[in-house]
């Protein structure tokens, strides 16, 4: 099956207001029709995605040179699980990244401190995008900074459906809105088209009209270059305050104990394709 452009995928249509069909409800014919077992966790789980239509923001996609950054510094953003929670409830959203598998895009949505997540997978069906895991993230305790543990509840929605590294994704998801609310970053906003055949004066004509936008995600953390060894401090994320009551994150790179250091730089994205490859 070729790759969906972003206007083609029942998803987007669905959470932006471009199709009136009812996804959930197709989403779970789709399952009966196949044998799935659809029983009330299934059933609630689905239809709570009615929650997030016409109240989702666009869709970012991670750069590769995102995740490699976060594969190495995911665990320095547990310590603001709390808060990010905390701070962006009521917020939903979705996000495609390199690292999941090949076409699947996860759906978020925060509220009362927990993080809802939805796995949808684009290649399942020709026609619909369909959900393959529910999964539900909340603080196992109160602890705030380092310390605390996240309790996950994931619920398959498809029989006989495996797929690994789920817990990777709550920490990708967690790892990006950290960094989109308080770090100094820079979304690439990507804006596509659709071309729609019509009949006018008995002719044929082809016209473009203004299609979905989605923003590309892309921050670039660099590492210090030391020339002394006595004595290495580890480079960190922290939350810095600031006098106006907000907050942004800033990384503290490694450094040595008599005083090398360079602040981290973000990269600026560049423009993508209109096809999600």
């Amino acid at each position: 099956m070729k790759n969906k452009s972003i206007n083609e995928i029942t998803l987007f249509r669905y959470l932006f207001n471009l199709d009136n069909r009812n996804l959930p409800e197709s989403i779970l014919t789709w399952y009966k029709n196949l044998g799935s077992v659809v029983d009330a966790d299934r059933e609630d789980a689905i239809k709570e995605l009615s929650s997030l239509k016409g109240n989702c923001r666009n869709l970012v996609v991670f750069s590769k040179t995102f995740i490699e950054a976060m594969d190495k510094s995911y665990m320095k953003f547990t310590q603001f699980h709390q808060d990010i929670l905390e701070e962006l409830d009521k917020e939903s959203g979705v996000v495609r990244s390199p690292y999941f598998t090949e076409g699947s895009y996860v759906v978020y949505s925060i509220k009362n401190g927990c993080l809802t997540l939805w796995v949808f997978h684009d290649a399942i069906d020709k026609y619909l995008s369909i959900p393959t895991y529910y999964i539900l993230v909340s603080l196992k305790d109160k602890i705030k900074g380092e310390g605390h543990q996240l309790d996950c509840m994931i619920l398959p929605l498809l029989d006989h459906c495996m797929e690994v590294n789920l817990r990777d994704y709550i920490d990708m998801v967690l790892d990006y809105l950290c960094l989109r609310q308080w770090a100094e970053v820079q979304l690439g906003k990507i804006s596509t088209t659709i071309k729609k055949n019509i009949k006018k004066n008995k002719k044929l004509q082809t016209i473009t009209e203004t299609g979905l936008d989605y923003y590309l995600f892309d921050s670039k953390w660099y590492t210090e270059i030391s020339n002394d060894e006595s004595f290495l401090v580890s480079g960190h994320f922290r939350l810095q305050p600031y006098g106006d009551g907000t907050r942004k994150l800033i990384w503290i790179n490694e450094y040595t104990k008599n005083g090398y250091h360079r602040k981290a730089t973000i990269e600026k994205v560049k423009d993508g394709d209109i096809i999600l490859n």
